[in-house]
């Protein structure tokens, strides 16, 4: 009895993966497929977040060279940050501007600092535009996202 079982094995175990599919399949179909944004290192804990307006914020300014080479964080471009909280270690993305240059920024590496920054959600290039890391989606992964510095003073110690 059980030879006969399994010999007939391979055959039960197709019918099952062949059902089993057959019901992921009608399960997918009569879900609602919804597409959450791709967030990057930026905390979710702080307010007002994902708005357009420009916020202050102080902490700590930190440098991390982009190696020449593809990689994710060739791709994202973030290379500055803030420590805002030195306990939970909120770092946000920050990104040069017209009236605060990239130069300016390296040359403040871990001084304690405030901005004023606007944040930008970034831009999701187009799959045949550009070679992208791909998020769940199958969609290349924003890139630019984080805040956009409008002015920066150092704060003495």
């Amino acid at each position: 009895m059980l030879i006969l079982y399994l010999k007939n094995s391979p055959k039960i175990l197709l019918l099952a993966a062949i059902f089993s599919s057959f019901l992921l399949g009608i399960e997918t179909a009569n879900s609602c497929v919804t597409k959450s944004p791709v967030s990057s290192n930026l905390p979710t804990s702080t307010e007002n977040l994902m708005t357009s307006k420009i916020e202050t914020f102080r902490g700590k300014l930190i440098y991390e060279e982009i190696p020449p080479v593809m990689s994710v964080q060739a791709y994202l471009g973030e290379e500055f940050f803030l420590v805002t909280n030195s306990q939970s270690k909120n770092r946000l993305v920050l990104r040069p501007t017209e009236k605060v240059s990239r130069e300016q920024l390296q040359s403040l590496h871990q001084q304690l600092v405030e901005i004023t920054a606007i944040y930008h959600a970034g831009n999701r290039p187009a799959l045949n535009e550009a070679a992208c890391p791909l998020d769940a989606d199958g969609q290349c992964v924003l890139q630019g996202a984080g805040y956009r510095v409008l002015s920066i003073k150092v704060l003495s110690k």
